[in-house]
């Protein structure tokens, strides 16, 4: 079974109310859509630094993010991955 990294975004999307934004409500839609009829098909699996940026923000969807993400194995953290990230971010190659 393949594994998928879930990131901030993807419980972001499920928790968030539809965008009146065209290309914003298709990513919302796509990612539910993948939520529940896709996930089944693969190990997920997420980091501490997804559940420090869930766990920020409104409490209540903080906690519905939270809930999604619940029972998730945590990868290990490793210093390579925090330079990765920097590096995702600078590009601002996810939303």
């Amino acid at each position: 079974m393949d594994t998928v990294y879930i990131e901030t975004s993807i419980v972001s999307y499920m928790r968030q109310r539809p965008s009146a934004q065209v290309v914003l409500a298709a990513r919302q839609l796509l990612t539910y859509q993948w939520w529940n009829d896709e996930r089944s098909n693969y190990q997920l699996v997420a980091s501490q630094l997804v559940i420090d940026e869930a766990s920020a923000g409104d409490p209540s969807l903080a906690a519905e993010r939270l809930q999604l993400l619940a029972g998730l194995p945590l990868l290990q953290l490793d210093p390579v991955i925090a330079d990765i990230a920097d590096e995702i971010m600078s590009r601002a190659i996810l939303p």
